[in-house]
């Protein structure tokens, strides 16, 4: 049986990729369940996975090797290692940078050095939209646009561990393979992002909070296209960096008009002050996801925020009293 590991295996990607595996594929799943957001979402979204016969569990800091040398037989007869644990949010980011450092830099570094001790054959990391920074009217194009001063604590954190990876796994077998994420939204999503936040706000009644005139702009990008994309790249046999996002933009006003149409309900909207470094506009090229692997978004925002509603609707005694914080990505 062929054998991947997934760091993250509890978070929103995480998760939604580990249930679109193969069965036939074994799937060894790490995770160190912190408090970025309320763990209880990943305690939720765990208790699915363990119902999967191919799923094994380790709950594993990447940041501290004497636990990963520790469980080091995980790696050995591996064929693919899919790096989506990360400690995201930009805002937080610039309040406790030392935990973004060893959970997005470190734990890359850590989980690189197994890597290359174990000499898996192909390693694929997630990183983020965020070291594009504001992208205006211009597509953020993949080994071009990165911006030598990412515009956080987290884009930053993220960047350094891409490059400490691509110079630790250099001149091995390795095959290092980076996917940006752009705005991901979904069923199981992160209670911190906008959407998931909106729907509870206007479901429940409560005050939808708004940071800016809600006109900032974002590549909304359903969950299902990004496992696709993920999927694609993990059959693709060479190195390359590929943005995974919408190649429409929709701006936070219009997506709760969404929300409020198919819950029925409207929403009560106050705005705030504009969020530190919240940026307009961010815009992905897909010329290389298209040409090279094939991939585009087939979910539209409103098949997206439908089906989103309804997993909503389904799970809401479940997630009622959970925590749904302020963030944007």
């Amino acid at each position: 049986m062929k054998k991947i590991i997934v760091t993250g295996s509890c978070g929103f990607v995480g998760f939604n990729l580990i249930n679109n595996i193969d069965k036939n594929t074994e799937v060894i799943g790490l995770d160190s369940l912190n408090d970025a957001y309320d763990s209880r979402f990943k305690e939720l979204r765990l208790k699915y996975l363990e119902k999967k016969p191919n799923f094994k569990f380790h709950q594993i800091d990447l940041a501290n090797m004497d636990t990963l040398n520790k469980n080091s037989h995980i790696f050995e007869n591996c064929e693919a290692v899919v790096h989506l644990g990360a400690r995201a949010g930009v805002r937080q980011s610039f309040d406790d940078p030392e935990k973004y450092l060893m959970d997005n830099t470190l734990g890359t570094t850590n989980l690189s050095l197994k890597v290359k001790e174990y000499d898996v054959p192909q390693i694929l990391i997630a990183s983020t939209s965020s070291i594009y920074g504001d992208t205006g009217k211009q597509l953020a194009v993949e080994n071009k646009d990165e911006l030598f001063n990412p515009p956080s604590v987290y884009a930053s954190t993220k960047s350094f561990g891409e490059t400490l990876a691509k110079n630790i796994l250099d001149d091995t077998s390795t095959v290092i393979k980076i996917s940006r994420f752009f705005t991901v939204y979904g069923p199981f999503g992160r209670p911190d992002m906008s959407i998931l936040r909106f729907i509870h706000w206007i479901a429940s009644g409560q005050d939808v909070i708004i940071y800016g005139d809600g006109n900032q702009r974002r590549s909304f990008t359903y969950i299902s296209d990004i496992v696709d994309g993920i999927q694609k790249l993990l059959k693709y046999k060479k190195e390359g960096t590929f943005n995974f996002g919408s190649n429409q933009t929709w701006s936070l006003n219009e997506v709760i008009e969404l929300i409020e149409k198919h819950i029925e309900k409207k929403g009560k909207i106050i705005n705030k002050e504009r969020a530190y470094k919240d940026v307009d506009v961010v815009l992905p090229s897909l010329e290389l996801s298209k040409k090279i692997l094939n991939w585009q978004p087939t979910t539209n925002i409103e098949d997206g925020i439908k089906k989103t509603v309804e997993w909503y609707k389904e799970y809401e005694s479940s997630i009622e009293k959970l925590n749904f914080k302020y963030e944007y990505e």
